[in-house]
């Protein structure tokens, strides 16, 4: 058994930050996707997204551990990136045609054609797995923290009947689910309570 010390607090989220680029065209736009990916693209809108991966911090600690945050490989849910929780942010937004039909409006080339569009601030939450950091306190010469770290990464999603990620490796997150569920009882020490008196006050003869 290796001594391995999980905490969550103090784990931080990872904000990669990026931009999506977009090139004008029309209707009879004949370029393709390739030839549009080779050219300086004409407007560009920034953007973010959270990275989804275990890391492995390079400074150890001083102690010469090796620490690692496990942040989710898995997306539950996906949404458009790059939402603000204050201010309008600028979003591509698919054009449809004028009829009943909804088909999304394509080029010559076959490509969706998008205008830029604005969306409301973003008030709500995401449902994504929570950052964990992962310490690997004691190990043996031959030991790979490394495949320690995503042992324990691995059991935080998909195990048994559970198929989405959870705040703990499996051991801990059903441990704390089963203190929920089970009621606790206060049972008396037997061995403190008074002895009960015999009723039978009769005389010995």
């Amino acid at each position: 058994m290796l001594p391995i010390r999980l905490r969550q607090d103090l784990a931080p989220g990872i904000i990669d930050k990026k931009v999506r680029s977009f090139m004008e065209t029309s209707l009879d736009d004949t370029r393709t996707k390739k030839e549009l990916k080779a050219l300086k693209p004409s407007y560009q809108i920034p953007s973010a997204s959270s990275k989804t991966e275990l890391f492995r911090l390079n400074a150890p600690s001083k102690m010469g551990h090796t620490a690692y945050l496990s942040v989710g490989k898995t997306t539950i849910h996906t949404n458009k990136r790059g939402p603000s929780c204050y201010r309008e942010t600028e979003i591509n937004v698919e054009v449809n045609s004028d009829d009943d039909s909804k088909d999304k409006i394509k080029n010559k080339a076959g490509l969706k054609v998008y205008q830029i569009g604005t969306r409301p601030p973003f008030t709500g939450q995401f449902p994504t797995p929570n950052p964990l950091e992962i310490v690997i306190t004691l190990k043996q010469s031959e030991d790979d923290c490394d495949r320690l770290a995503g042992l324990v990464e691995s059991l935080r999603y998909s195990f048994g009947h559970y198929d989405d990620w959870s705040s703990l490796p499996a051991p801990l997150f059903f441990e704390r689910v089963v203190r929920d569920y089970i009621s606790e009882f206060a049972l008396d020490n037997l061995d403190n309570q008074p002895e009960q008196e015999d009723d039978d006050d009769s005389e010995d003869e």
